[in-house]
């Protein structure tokens, strides 16, 4: 007995995969014209990382087939519009309240706007510490152990 469905092939994520993989070529040949070695390491390891998981989901894609078919969730699309509207007002933000402060914010909205579980007790103590604990990492890896200027928000200058 043969199964006459043909997997899901995921062309989609196959075509965006390899867009991804031209865009992340174009930006480490933007990189020659960073002068010292300080500049383009960090750009040039997120290229790589970028192009070797776009790598991996298109091998996954061609030897597996993609993930399953499914309908979408229903009521995801306010989601994702919330998502691009918190992260562009964190992008305008940014500059002048700081990055913990808006890191704080946009942390607690995306949690808002992917909660799917009612709230709870526990829930409410804990993603706040969650959300605390991540943005201060992020913050003391990349300013004081990378020594890359974050912005402290031109209020507090």
């Amino acid at each position: 007995m043969s199964n006459t469905s043909a997997p899901n092939k995921d062309l989609p994520g196959t075509i965006l995969a390899f867009i991804f993989i031209g865009v992340g070529c174009l930006a480490w040949w933007d990189t020659f014209d960073m002068g010292d070695s300080d500049s383009y390491v960090f750009p040039r390891a997120v290229i790589v990382t970028l192009i070797v998981c776009c790598l991996l989901l298109i091998g996954r894609n061609i030897i597996w087939g993609g993930g399953k078919n499914h309908k979408p969730l229903d009521g995801s699309a306010w989601r994702r519009i919330g998502l691009v509207l918190a992260m562009l007002g964190t992008a305008l933000l940014m500059p002048v309240f700081g990055f913990i402060i808006v890191g704080m914010v946009l942390f607690g909205v995306l949690i808002i706007i992917a909660m799917f579980e009612p709230w709870t007790r526990k829930l409410a103590i804990a993603y706040p510490l969650i959300g605390a604990t991540i943005v201060i990492s992020f913050y003391l890896l990349f300013a004081v152990l990378l020594n890359v200027t974050l912005p402290t928000g031109s209020l507090f200058d």
